[in-house]
């Protein structure tokens, strides 16, 4: 645990070849964002990683710390044979850097929970320490079908990977896989987290008529946290004057809970800004919002709030500054504002132009529930953790 009594996490993750510029899957990006709400997340990269590649995370993510991208030296040893064949395939070698082996390991009892994702990162996982660990077998872009890598049978009969997830206590891959692990005699003890699925973190889905919206903005995150509010408190101040003269009637309404007595205050002297005490993001949909915000300006988990932005039928508009951090496969179901101007511009247009908004709106429920499953995945992981943290030792 943290001096500041942040519970700690180390991840496990190695560098997936097809994500670009992103270093990372999709799905590992996605489990870091939702773990670190409530975590203090740090990142060990296994594979070449550029220093470039470890800063992009830092700026993406958000972790406390990042290493990785150490140097070869004579310590490295050649990795299990059954790993072999994959580790070729992926690095172009066979070495596992003992540099960041003796990393992770110095390290280990430093933290409250380890997640070691994917099978090329199962080698560098801590030895004799007694923090609850989960594993992940294919989470670098092999999670499920449609993924960036599909999961064959012949994957799910490797010896290796069925001898791994005897080892492990928490095992988390998606039910559709889960089955298969069990038919190949992985015990349902091991199996049952993958089953499971989490209470209260799928975003509300709908179908939004925009007949039946009014001119309304909505806003939605926890405002207990800095991040999000930096972010909410930027749009009040450079969007919502110059929305307001642009917009006649315009309404904003804002979603969240733990406001701090100065925020209350002051969007309570603020005209047509109204602020619901909520978790529940059907509140946006209640209040008949048109138009969803996203600034997305200070925050680290950028892909979770975007993914549930656009699953709710509503069309979204964030900034630039968000895209550029988030997963490539985010971007296609947004409104992106490249200035303030710009913002205000495609806020009123999605006002106004029913076919416009449509069209947004269809684009963002595609883009988004293609990725919900994975987010169902990351909680998942998120739930379990805490429950083994909250039980003091792993399941």
């Amino acid at each position: 645990m943290t001096a500041a009594g942040i519970r700690s996490l180390l991840y496990i993750s190695a560098v997936q070849s097809q994500s670009g510029d992103g270093v990372l899957s999709l799905q590992s990006r996605i489990n870091i964002g939702v773990l670190s709400r409530d975590f203090e997340v740090s990142l060990a990269v296994v594979g070449p990683v550029t220093v470039e590649g470890l800063h992009r995370l830092r700026v993406d993510l958000g972790p406390a710390r990042v290493t990785g991208g150490f140097e070869t030296s004579s310590a490295d040893r050649d990795c299990e044979r059954g790993l072999r064949k994959l580790m070729k395939a992926r690095f172009g070698d066979t070495k596992l850097n003992a540099r960041l082996q003796t990393t992770i390991q110095r390290n280990a009892e430093a933290f409250d929970a380890i997640v070691v994702d994917g099978l090329l990162s199962w080698p560098y996982r801590p030895v004799g320490t007694d923090v609850p660990l989960a594993f992940i077998p294919y989470g670098q872009g092999m999670a499920a079908e449609g993924d960036d890598v599909a999961v064959a049978d012949s994957d799910l009969r490797d010896p290796y990977l069925l001898e791994v997830c005897d080892e492990v206590d928490m095992l988390f891959i998606r039910p559709s896989l889960a089955s298969k692990l069990s038919e190949r005699g992985v015990s349902m003890r091991r199996l049952q987290c993958s089953f499971s699925h989490p209470t209260g973190a799928r975003p509300t889905l709908a179908e939004v008529d925009f007949n039946l919206t009014e001119p309304r903005m909505g806003f939605t995150g926890y405002l207990g946290d800095s991040g999000n509010v930096a972010s909410l408190e930027w749009f009040l101040e450079e969007i919502w004057p110059v929305a307001q003269r642009a917009i006649p009637g315009v309404e904003f309404h804002i979603v969240g809970s733990a406001p701090s007595s100065d925020l209350q205050q002051r969007l309570a002297r603020m005209s047509r800004v109204v602020l619901h005490w909520s978790t529940d993001d059907r509140q946006l949909l209640d209040q008949r919002c048109r138009v969803v915000v996203e600034p997305l300006l200070f925050e680290t988990h950028v892909d979770a709030k975007l993914v549930n932005a656009m699953a709710r039928g509503i069309p979204t508009v964030t900034t630039r500054h968000a895209t550029r951090r988030a997963h490539f496969r985010m971007r296609s179901g947004v409104v992106v504002a490249d200035s303030r101007e710009d913002m205000v511009v495609a806020i009123n247009r999605l006002m106004s132009d029913s076919v416009f908004w449509k069209q947004a709106a269809r684009e963002g429920m595609v883009a988004a529930r293609e990725q919900l499953p994975r987010f169902e995945l990351a909680h998942c992981i998120r739930r379990e953790l805490n429950r083994a943290n909250r039980a003091g030792v792993a399941p």
